[in-house]
């Protein structure tokens, strides 16, 4: 696994890339943000283990509880010119895979007992997400910030930007919420995180992302991710950063970890312990009782309801 020095808003730090060495830089947002509170700007080397011990997934719900500083959020978003028919999506080969929500663009879903959840896909099917030319909706596109082989500091390291969209030195991060202007972002890292990143690499970074979403006015939904069966100490500890970040920054969070916790191999595939199972007839867009006894299926189905949550406070 190769390694390298990377600086993110000049601080180096030596992390661990699937796809290769990195050296990252962002540039702080100038969009004018929400009056929100905020919690300082992250700083390297300052997570303490012990903020985070006493956190126990089980005890958060797996649909969030979503705070009214959203609102102010995703309307000053909205002010700026935010989409509110396109949503982000940002992660990595838990979310570029073409079943995490891509087979709702089609329209030949099933919500079953889920009915209630139309509207929410009525919202963002059939927008495009880009400039001219480009015919996907948030469900079919795979993110600018989002790639199998991200870890956690890869969204905000301008290596990885695509040429096609992205200006030199810009971030894929910051690509993202340029092109499609979002109103919503959708965020999940640490599979790969759990084996090539230390705990406060991890802090820091998916603090700086948090902040920069919200300092575009784009309202974030956290993810837990699924555990790792090889490390499933390290997994824990890294959603236990998950679950106090959103708590400092008032985010949605998605308990997707706890959602999975009954699932055949917590839902993950245990031939790769990596990505998410589906049922045998890949409907993951159909949500009867069998397929929701997988991983992308139940995935799919908790990020709708959180979607339906932040829209009914946001709107």
């Amino acid at each position: 696994m190769p390694q390298g020095s990377s600086q993110v808003n000049g601080i180096p730090v030596l992390i661990a890339l699937i796809l290769g060495a990195v050296a990252c830089a962002t540039a702080p947002s100038t969009t004018p943000t929400a009056t929100t509170r905020r919690p300082p700007a992250p700083v390297l080397g300052q997570f303490d283990p012990a903020s985070v011990s006493s956190i126990k997934l089980e005890d958060y719900p797996i649909v969030p509880a979503v705070s009214p500083s959203m609102r102010e959020v995703y309307q000053a978003g909205l002010q700026q010119g935010n989409n509110p028919n396109v949503f982000a999506k940002l992660g990595d080969c838990m979310t570029e895979n073409p079943y995490f929500l891509g087979p709702f663009s089609q329209g030949k879903y099933d919500l079953g007992e889920y009915k209630s959840l139309k509207p929410v896909i009525d919202q963002f099917i059939g927008h495009p997400t880009r400039g001219k030319d480009w015919t996907q909706d948030s469900f079919a596109t795979v993110g600018l910030a989002s790639a199998s082989g991200f870890n956690i500091a890869a969204p905000l390291d301008s290596t990885w930007a695509d040429p096609k969209w992205c200006t030199a030195g810009e971030s894929p991060l910051a690509c993202e919420y340029r092109v499609t202007r979002p109103s919503i972002a959708v965020i999940m890292f640490g599979t790969n995180d759990v084996n090539y990143t230390d705990a406060a690499t991890y802090d820091f970074y998916l603090r700086t992302i948090i902040s920069e979403t919200l300092g575009h006015n784009i309202v974030p939904i956290l993810n837990t991710f699924p555990t790792r069966p090889e490390d499933p100490q390290k997994s824990l500890l890294l959603n236990q950063i998950v679950v106090r970040v959103a708590q400092d920054y008032d985010v949605p969070l998605v308990n997707l970890n706890r959602a999975l916790e009954e699932l055949p191999n917590h839902g993950v595939n245990p031939q790769d312990t990596t990505h998410l199972t589906t049922p045998p007839d890949e409907r993951v867009d159909v949500f009867t009782p069998e397929n929701l006894k997988t991983g992308f299926t139940v995935r799919n189905l908790v990020t709708l309801q959180a979607l339906e949550a932040v829209l009914k406070v946001v709107r």
